[in-house]
């Protein structure tokens, strides 16, 4: 015979297996979304690093022309210095020659 305990009884586990459906089915659409948050900030990220990456080489040209230009500076100054000594030498020669 059917009697209420037993309909009591299969309709809260009916119950319950509904709800545990309707949890795990609201959990994956949350780590779904979850899952789509992390993806779009990576992919902001990306984009972040791509700029930094552009950014960073045009100035690596930059410091890169600046150095070829003080590398020219430097060599023009050494070959004054070297001149400029040069004719110091010869002053001090004649000078010291003149006196002999």
């Amino acid at each position: 015979m059917f009697d209420f305990k037993d309909a009591a009884t299969v309709l809260s586990l009916l119950i319950a297996a509904l709800a545990l459906w309707r949890n795990v089915k609201g959990d994956q659409k949350g780590e779904g979304a979850q899952i789509q948050a992390i993806l779009t900030k990576m992919e902001l990220m990306q984009s972040d690093l791509k700029e930094i990456k552009a950014d960073f080489k045009t100035e690596l040209k930059g410091l890169k022309a600046d150095f070829d230009q003080m590398k020219e500076r430097l060599i023009k100054v050494e070959q004054k210095a070297s001149s400029a000594h040069k004719r110091i030498d010869e002053l001090h020669e004649e000078h010291f020659s003149e006196e002999n």
